[in-house]
């Protein structure tokens, strides 16, 4: 019960603090930085060395990389039926390919399922998500940008090994699995739950903070353009075709229950706030970059909630 009023309170006050200016504006920027040096890391090591391995875990890091890579082949079709440019198809692929599986992610599946669901969660967001953008995200995104045009792409494996390994979540996520080999004392065990359970309410008061509603210009005067454009297309994909294409899929190969519920779940979660962030940094449409997050995260809550619904009713 608690999470279920935390989110919502956390999520406005930081909405509601940035219109009001009572806090700077690299807030956001601060307070990432610490969930991405402190939290998360603290939230990794605290869970994953007890976890109990298992193929089925599998499906879990499998998920975020099917859900990209059915977009690429998807948008680029989208692309040339309705007359994008490739800055467009870029940016859709990238903020839809990819879900907000931790930022949002982490605190609504732990208010759906508890605790216990959260070495679930951190499997699919760290070995899953963040590795989906940093390697074929960062490939795709350096691709199209003008100096991965003019041929410099010589740098590729050296800046995604920077990317991979300066990356504290991920750096840890490879420490949890040398500590499986000793027994973490309980007062450092506690020292990382505190530190990790600062994640939810920050997070969650940050994606507030980021909000944005702009809609987006148009690029286009076809016709097609009126009735679907690349935000609704995109939003479409990620909030319902793509849970629905997991949940058929995983249902047919008989994954164990928890970890099909994670994997929908996640799949369906809102765009990525770092995938548009790295769009917007690259010069990909940043209306559209913009506005995929912060409209994407309230469409979700209604579409999220029907899955799960779903999921505890029907399967």
């Amino acid at each position: 019960m608690s999470q279920l009023i935390l989110i919502p309170v956390c999520f406005l006050a930081g909405w509601i603090f940035k219109r009001t200016r009572i806090f700077p504006e690299n807030t956001a920027t601060v307070l990432g930085n610490f969930i991405i040096y402190v939290s998360l890391p603290s939230l990794i090591l605290a869970n994953l060395p007890s976890l109990t391995l298992e193929p089925s875990l599998g499906f879990l890091i499998l998920m975020p990389w099917l859900v990209f890579g059915i977009s690429i082949p998807l948008f680029y079709a989208a692309a040339r039926y309705f007359g994008w440019s490739s800055d467009t198809r870029t940016a859709v692929i990238l903020c839809c390919g990819l879900g907000n599986t931790s930022f949002v992610g982490l605190p609504v599946l732990r208010m759906f399922y508890g605790e216990e669901i959260t070495s679930a969660v951190l499997i699919a967001d760290q070995f899953g998500t963040f590795l989906c953008l940093a390697i074929p995200g960062f490939i795709l995104a350096v691709l199209y940008s003008p100096q991965g045009q003019k041929g410099r792409k010589s740098k590729w494996i050296g800046s995604i090994s920077k990317k991979l390994f300066t990356f504290p979540p991920f750096l840890a996520l490879l420490f949890s699995f040398f500590l499986r080999l000793f027994t973490i004392p309980e007062s450092v065990d506690s020292v990382f739950k505190i530190l990790g359970e600062t994640l939810v309410p920050i997070a969650l008061f940050t994606v507030g903070f980021q909000l944005r509603f702009e809609r987006p210009n148009s690029e286009s005067t076809t016709k097609t353009e009126t009735w679907i454009s690349p935000l609704t297309l995109g939003l479409i994909y990620k909030l319902l075709f793509a849970p629905i294409f997991i949940l058929l899929v995983y249902r047919f190969f008989d994954v164990q229950a928890n970890h099909l519920r994670v994997s929908v779940l996640e799949a369906g979660m809102a765009p990525m706030i770092t995938a548009s962030i790295v769009s917007l940094q690259m010069g990909y449409r940043p209306d559209l970059s913009a506005a995929f997050p912060g409209i994407g995260t309230i469409l979700s809550i209604p579409t999220v909630s029907l899955f799960y619904f779903v999921l505890e009713n029907f399967f």
